[in-house]
């Protein structure tokens, strides 16, 4: 990273501090990477992570509030999703360098 570059997030390192502690938190973590699939109901999240509906809603709430997921009502089921594409960026350069394709053909796959 070059001086210029770190000039240029010196006026978001508030913003970016707060992203990171927002997703520090392993189950808004996980919500976040359940919801960078495609858009979940609290039900359909409790299942994958494995935790009760207060503590899903309570995260969900939280993310909510940091402006980061929303939903949207159909009936009276909540889907919700992420509302910004840089943070579905920043959750697969994570899954690249967590979770990095070893086999060409996989590396196709994703493609």
């Amino acid at each position: 990273m070059t001086q210029n570059h770190i000039h240029k997030l010196l006026p978001h390192t508030k913003q970016i501090s707060s992203l990171f502690k927002s997703i520090s938190n392993p189950h808004r973590f996980m919500i976040l990477c359940l919801l960078a699939e495609s858009e979940k109901n609290v039900s359909e999240l409790m299942q994958e992570i494995g935790i009760n509906q207060t503590a899903i809603s309570n995260h969900l709430a939280k993310l909510r509030s940091e402006g980061l997921v929303d939903f949207t009502r159909y009936h009276r089921v909540l889907q919700y999703r992420i509302l910004s594409p840089e943070i579905t960026r920043l959750l697969l350069a994570l899954q690249g360098i967590y979770c990095p394709v070893t086999e060409p053909a996989q590396a196709m796959e994703k493609i």
